[in-house]
């Protein structure tokens, strides 16, 4: 039935002006509220399995002897494996792209065979009845170890003192140098030149729901179903069947209800993989939830750098030119398959922000160190790159004793420049800087601010004011992840079905991890169609 047939709605009704850009209920909220949420460890199967992880207490150390008779004897283990007995089943990944010249990274095994490289890093896994029958087995495993000299500071890692990977020949996996040209010139004849060395401790985002999976393998299908809270089921379902060695189409991945992620859950997590390997291994229902303690120790970490950043400008307060040189840490492995070179990479691409300098350089060094591995978190590499920016710009309108958003307001590309090409190569269609700062100033009554500002200085009471500009990538995934080789997005699509009811079906493969998703699509598939909300059910 064409939209033309469907029942007529009155001119100027909700359903006739569409719901995009309306704030609306979301339509899984109550069902979740009421503590109807499917989330991993609510699902039950019969003979299903309980791994948990031996983990290594140290950043270096080999791996002497794992002694098990004891883990094994324990009440409820079905079974306790090392590295070797799980790579029969998954083999190992190297986490690079093809566009990032020069990336390298060794071998990553789900579970490590002859060393651990990090303080958390899984070394055995045993596999029991109930989880808390796995981790007092766990407890039973007798370990000898050689400690290896470690890696935590940056500068010793960009030395090479020691090589964590001696077959790579150091400790740098990545390095990008741009350079426009000019830069040293600019900085020859500016009048004002500021320079700040910015650091920034590593974090992570700590979801509602740990990360979580269960593995289901058919022996007389030699298919897999696997249940993951995870960002990216296709990209999973691409990587299950080519370390498991099963075909694509009898892999199944089922994303429900995921509490939270943030961009944790979009990688490829050795403890997950060795999940999946095991089920295949013991033909049975395997299930891994990763508890918060564990988490710290094994869930991505980011945005660990050590950048300097110079800015020269004229006494008039016109950037000329920017200078940066950035390390960051990732951890003994690059992350598989985005990898850890693209924070960096994008801090390279987004330093200098939306104003309008033609001559910049950036160096920036990648390095391995015996700490838990890094990779791409909530907003990649701009909270780094902006930073550094605005940081460097507020004290060079500082020294010039300029006003900070007028000396943005002086330096920020044209509105009508666009589009324009960035110093790093970045393209922008059209983007209204000059437009936003008039609106914020406005918003904020800065003058007012600025004058209150002063008044309380007077009294002792010193309030700041922050301003800042950035751009803001998005859809990212063909520009910095699929042009170097990596599978993570699918042939995607939706599909809308209208029911014998009068209801409308969305079928969707995006997931729902507590943004909004579902409440979104059911905005679009409403307005698309011309039916009201309470109509629409969407099934991510």
């Amino acid at each position: 039935m064409g939209r033309a047939e469907l029942p007529l709605h009155a001119p100027g009704t909700r359903v006739d002006r569409g719901y995009i850009g309306e704030s609306v209920p979301r339509p899984n909220a109550q069902r979740l509220l009421q503590g109807r949420g499917a989330f991993i460890d609510d699902l039950r199967f019969p003979r299903l399995a309980h791994v948990a992880f031996f983990r290594s207490p140290y950043a270096h150390a080999r791996i002497k002897k794992l002694d098990f008779a004891k883990a094994r004897a324990s009440q409820g283990v079905i079974a306790v494996l090392d590295g070797r007995a799980v790579a029969e089943y998954c083999t190992p990944w190297v986490a690079v792209l093809a566009h990032l010249k020069g990336i390298k990274s060794p071998p990553q095994h789900a579970i490590a065979i002859e060393r651990a490289c990090w303080q958390g890093e899984a070394c055995a896994a045993v596999v029991a009845e109930s989880r808390s029958q796995a981790e007092d087995a766990v407890a039973l495993i007798d370990a000898e170890w050689q400690e290896l000299p470690v890696v935590t500071d940056m500068d010793a890692a960009l030395a090479g003192k020691p090589v964590i990977h001696p077959e790579l020949g150091d400790n740098i996996c990545f390095r990008r140098d741009l350079d426009t040209g000019g830069v040293e010139e600019a900085f020859a004849r500016a009048d004002v030149v500021v320079e700040e060395t910015f650091h920034f401790g590593r974090h992570t985002g700590v979801c509602l729901e740990g990360r979580a999976i269960l593995a289901d393998y058919n022996a007389a299908e030699h298919s897999l179903t696997v249940y993951h809270a995870t960002q990216a089921p296709h990209m999973m379902q691409d990587i299950f069947s080519r370390h498991l060695n099963i075909p694509e189409a009898n892999v199944r991945v089922i994303t429900k209800d995921v509490g939270g992620s943030f961009g944790i859950k979009v990688h490829v997590y050795p403890d997950e993989m060795a999940t999946a390997a095991i089920s295949v291994m013991l033909r049975r229902p395997v299930k891994f939830v990763a508890d918060r303690l564990e988490s710290f120790l094994s869930d991505i970490h980011a945005r660990e750098h050590k950048a300097r950043v110079r800015l020269a400008c004229s006494r008039d307060g016109d950037i000329l030119a920017f200078d940066l040189d950035d390390v960051t840490a990732i951890g003994p492995y690059s992350v598989y398959p985005r990898t850890s070179g693209i924070e960096g990479n994008q801090v390279v691409n987004l330093t200098g922000g939306p104003y309008k300098h033609q001559k910049y350089r950036a160096k920036m060094h990648v390095v391995f160190t015996n700490k838990n591995v890094t990779c791409q978190y909530r907003a990649v590499g701009h909270p780094i790159a902006v930073a550094l920016t605005e940081g460097i710009v507020d004290i060079a309108a500082r020294k010039l004793g300029m006003d900070p958003a007028e000396f943005r307001r002086r330096n920020l590309i044209p509105d009508d420049a666009y589009p324009y090409t960035f110093p790093s190569g970045l393209k922008f269609e059209r983007l209204s800087h000059h437009r936003t700062l008039g609106k914020l100033r406005d918003l904020m009554r800065y003058e007012e601010l600025r004058a209150e500002q002063a008044r309380l200085r007077k009294q002792g009471i010193h309030r700041g004011i922050g301003l800042a500009a950035m751009i803001e990538v998005t859809n990212p995934s063909p520009a910095f992840y699929g042009v170097g080789g990596a599978r993570i997005s699918a042939q995607d699509g939706a599909t809308l079905r209208l029911e014998p009811t009068g209801m409308l079906t969305v079928l969707a493969s995006v997931t729902e991890q507590g943004q909004g998703t579902e409440a979104v699509l059911a905005q679009v598939a409403a307005s698309a169609v011309g039916v009201t909300l309470d109509k629409v059910r969407v099934i991510t």
